[in-house]
């Protein structure tokens, strides 16, 4: 999209709110944090000048704060654009989090009984792991009555991208206390591996929760 001499940030947030911040061009996203802080006018300014002078985004790291002093005319402006950058510097820089490593089904079967247990509703939670099995994050992804149909495949992996999982253990309880998979267990599994190969993401497991125990679709061999 080629911003006009009006900055439509209105029109770029709708964009984001449908199809995530990662849809738009480095004009765009300069151009909406931009917004944050000028009229559309001086956004559309703004962004032609920086990009006139700079390759990509990546110069922005490199700006002082007479840089920004200079394209704001404004200190507190160019002040409050210095620590944004800083911070995204920082969270680049920072190594990821990493929660613990899976080592067999059974460790993580036992980890995500004192989670699933108590609930009383079926809750659907994953877990991410790298390529050396260690978990970078775990989320609840769903709550309600779980069967193929109701959990789309896109919650998941959509999770597993933006984490950049190697592979994904999945989970989720019977109220029952009965862990004993269902028909729909299997389907959903069987939905989840075909997804997972072709967008490169292992389903590593299928683990379901009853009272005080589990039953893995991996240790089954039905994965």
């Amino acid at each position: 999209m080629t911003l006009t001499n009006q900055f439509r940030a209105d029109y770029l947030e709708k964009q984001v709110k449908r199809y995530g911040a990662t849809q738009l061009s480095d004009r765009e996203l300069f151009g909406l944090l931009l917004s944050q802080f000028c009229s559309p006018r001086k956004v559309s300014q703004l962004t032609d000048q920086f990009f006139t002078e700079n390759f990509d985004l990546t110069h922005i790291s490199y700006l002082t704060a007479t840089d920004w002093e200079r394209y704001f005319s404004n200190q507190t402006k160019a002040v409050k654009m210095q620590v944004v950058c800083e911070f995204v510097k920082r969270c680049r820089q920072r190594p990821p989090l990493v929660l613990g490593q899976v080592g067999s089904s059974q460790m993580i079967g036992n980890h995500l009984i004192e989670k699933l247990k108590f609930n009383r509703q079926e809750v659907l939670y994953g877990v991410l792991l790298d390529t050396k099995n260690q978990i970078i994050h775990e989320k609840e992804i769903f709550k309600g009555t779980l069967d193929s149909a109701t959990v789309h495949p896109r919650e998941i992996f959509q999770l597993a991208i933006q984490f950049t999982a190697a592979r994904v253990i999945i989970a989720h309880n019977h109220p029952s206390g009965k862990p004993e998979p269902s028909k729909n267990d299997q389907l959903l599994t069987d939905r989840l591996v075909k997804c997972g190969e072709l967008l490169g993401i292992e389903l590593l497991d299928h683990i379901i929760i009853g009272k005080n125990n589990y039953f893995s679709f991996r240790e089954a061999q039905l994965i």
